[in-house]
């Protein structure tokens, strides 16, 4: 191994200009890496004298930082007729249903077309469904196969209370879940 290593570093020598007869070597790093770089008389960066903080717990100085994280929830829109964008709350009739489809953190029907395998593998994946999954499948499934006119393949995760439907349904599902009410 030495040998090996040996030559290697006559090689590297030999292209670079320097000519060495037999060097031997010992394994070791070659190439170091410096990320940083500092000038010659210039102060190195010491974390410990750099970083100086108090910690408060005083509710009055609290209020500033709260304002700055991001909320967790968008608040409600204002209560309007219609939207510009065609979207529409949900009805509170809704709840007297076996099942319900909660609206997603920015107020949206949690309905995605999820696309793999170079656009050849489409799934169309609800979330949120809270209640009777499997009433709610069997509801989407006779909507969605009546529109298209040929059967589903559904996968129902109730740990995930999730749907994932095979093939782009995106749109059908939507309207369905609108014409709900949720």
């Amino acid at each position: 191994m030495n040998s090996v290593i040996g030559r290697l570093s006559n090689t590297l020598l030999h292209s670079v200009g320097i000519r060495a007869n037999n060097v031997t070597c010992l394994p070791c790093r070659i190439i170091t890496r410096n990320y940083a770089y500092h000038y010659p008389g210039e102060k190195k960066y010491n974390p410990q004298e750099a970083i100086q903080y108090d910690v408060s717990k005083d509710p009055e100085e609290w209020k500033y930082v709260s304002r700055l994280l991001p909320s967790k929830w968008i608040k409600d829109p204002l209560p309007k007729d219609s939207y510009p964008s065609g979207w529409k709350p949900p009805d509170p009739a809704a709840l007297s249903l076996p099942y319900y489809v909660r609206r997603s953190k920015n107020h949206m029907i949690p309905v995605y077309l999820k696309i793999s395998k170079r656009g050849q593998r489409k799934l169309t994946v609800i979330r949120h469904i809270c209640g009777d999954i499997w009433l709610f499948h069997e509801d989407l499934k006779k909507f969605i196969e009546n529109k298209c006119g040929k059967e589903l393949g559904i996968k129902v995760d109730e740990v995930g209370c999730k749907l994932v439907i095979k093939g782009d349904h995106a749109y059908y599902a939507s309207e369905w879940i609108k014409e709900q009410g949720f």
